[in-house]
């Protein structure tokens, strides 16, 4: 980060990703997940964290190199998915100890997973991104942020211009305005009262048409539309995703049909998979197509039944800051805000009203998909129309050329 991000601007974006972030409480636990490439913000983070009344800051450091290593190397498959019971500990305690968790999101290198099998990579991600799922339904604070670095930069803008990065980024997350916190917590209420609105309007599915998409995807009977904003057990909110633009609601995986046409590459384990078509029938995925790196997604989508399966739709209309940009940032927590998506892997149960059973097969036979991934795909934009389909069948126009229609 030499040369691209002040000290001082350093610090006041850590107070955000504190106070509108994971909402940190007097007394609490944090640790932050980052690369080595994150350290500078990983420091800033920690360090604010007193400042704000946190009783311990901790740090855990994510090393592709290592896990590539593993998921080449290991003697086994079994071995190449292995995660340490130390760091399963390390999730337990977090959630009997109520710790708040940031993820810092903003990957240094193109493919850092290149040479090892993409089933492999595959299977490792999704044993770890299980471990990271368990801390969701303890309703534990937490945030994912960006966090600029020169190899980010080279790969958006074909140079290793931070300083260029950290400007796009100060825009998308409002840290050009006078008061961010006060800008957040607006942006917050705005899609609060998008997702209540959809609530009021009790469609009964969605349906994606133009740009070569034709896709149906069934609403849950007992669905709600959500935003970012996450209650923990304590009542406190905080927002997931820094930045965030849209709404979301899990469907109901089973009636799932149609053709859908991604609008944008998207990231799968580290690999750009380009020009994705998927093509869905009873619910489920029943072909893959792209142009480069089909085969990181079918990996993907043979971790477990689920994973074939969608766990959640968004819609993101054109007020979308990460959108207005127009750039393709090689990173999902970016990617995602700039347009509609879908996710194929697990469901949102917070998006569920009422009590759900425990038991994963119960809740798939709900229509609540589980899996052990989550992968989001962007498939909105200028020239796909999303309507809202009613209970006889009829639809309306929800989002035509990225704007709200209501």
């Amino acid at each position: 980060m030499a040369g691209g991000v002040e000290p001082d601007e350093l610090r006041a974006y850590a107070d955000v990703v504190l106070r509108c972030g994971v909402n940190i409480e007097e007394g609490e636990k944090l640790l932050i997940f980052g690369r080595l490439e994150h350290s500078e913000l990983v420091h800033a983070l920690a360090d604010r964290a007193y400042a704000h009344g946190a009783a311990v800051a901790q740090a855990f450091y994510i090393d592709d190199d290592i896990q590539r290593s593993q998921a080449a190397g290991a003697p086994t498959d079994e071995m190449a998915a292995y995660v340490s019971p130390w760091f399963e500990h390390l999730i337990d305690t977090m959630i009997d100890e109520r710790w708040a968790w940031i993820s810092i999101a903003g990957e240094s290198r193109d493919d850092p997973f290149a040479g090892a099998p993409a089933e492999r990579v595959g299977a490792l991600h999704g044993a770890l991104g299980a471990q990271f799922q368990r801390t969701i339904p303890a309703k534990l604070s937490w945030c994912i942020c960006p966090c600029p670095n020169r190899g980010w930069a080279e790969r958006v803008y074909g140079e290793p211009d931070t300083a260029r990065l950290w400007k796009d980024l100060r825009f998308v997350l409002r840290l050009d305005e006078p008061d961010p916190v006060k800008a957040w917590y607006g942006r917050r209420d705005e899609l609060a009262s998008r997702a209540a609105q959809l609530n009021e309007s009790a469609f009964k599915a969605l349906h994606f048409l133009g740009g070569g998409t034709d896709l149906r995807i069934p609403l849950h009977a007992d669905g709600s539309w959500q935003s970012a904003e996450f209650i923990t057990a304590t009542g406190r909110s905080c927002i997931a995703n820094l930045p965030t633009e849209e709404v979301f609601v899990s469907p109901d995986w089973r009636g799932v049909e149609g053709m859908v046409v991604m609008t944008q590459p998207v990231s799968v384990n580290g690999v750009l998979v380009e020009d994705l078509v998927l093509r869905f029938a009873a619910g489920e995925v029943v072909d893959a197509r792209a142009r480069a790196n089909v085969a990181a997604v079918k990996a993907q989508m043979d971790q477990d039944a689920g994973a074939r399966r969608l766990g959640e739709v968004a819609l993101v209309d054109a007020s979308s800051r990460v959108g207005r940009l127009g750039r393709v940032f090689k990173d999902l927590l970016l990617d995602e805000n700039a347009a509609c998506h879908i996710a194929w892997g697990f469901g949102f149960e917070e998006t569920i009203v009422g009590e759900l059973p425990d038991d994963e097969a119960a809740r798939s036979a709900r229509g609540l998909n589980t899996s052990r991934i989550h992968q989001d795909a962007m498939i909105g934009g200028p020239d796909v129309t999303v309507f809202g389909v009613d209970a006889a069948g009829d639809e309306a126009p929800i989002l035509v050329k990225e704007r709200w229609q209501s």
